[in-house]
């Protein structure tokens, strides 16, 4: 598969729609997931999709949009921003059906055309504030 399929696939059938079928195609069984704050989790496919699970009922209608892509040595960087009907439950934010749009950056190291590793850093902080309009 193409870097720019393997993208596709990532965003759109494994992160908007939670395709399990899709994660074994693009990803290590487990793979390592740095996320904001410098935490690490090992993840098998069974524990991100459940994750995944929980993401897409609270946050549906994902799409992305790709707004820098750099390839380097064995890494992809992906700089995306993403839109998404926020439905509830997440934060103990009730549920308002509201547009939100979030940004993001992943770092995804790949070996023989799957992911081992990835780093994420996003607008989680920016989202909260969409949600509550906590400094306004």
């Amino acid at each position: 598969m193409s870097k720019q399929a393997w993208l596709e696939c990532w965003f759109n059938s494994i992160l908007a729609a939670g395709s399990g079928l899709r994660l074994a195609e693009c990803a290590a069984d487990p793979f390592i997931f740095h996320l904001p704050g410098g935490r690490e989790l090992t993840l098998s496919h069974e524990q991100y999709s459940e994750y995944l699970k929980f993401w897409n009922q609270r946050f549906r209608d994902m799409s992305f949009t790709f707004e820098q892509v750099i390839e380097a040595d064995n890494k992809l960087v992906v700089a995306y921003q993403s839109s998404a009907l926020y439905c509830g439950g997440w934060l103990k934010i009730p549920a308002k059906n509201q547009a939100v749009t979030m940004t993001g950056i992943m770092i995804f190291k790949m070996e023989e055309g799957l992911m081992t590793e990835c780093w994420l850093e996003d607008s989680s902080f920016d989202l909260y504030q969409q949600l509550t309009r906590y400094l306004e």
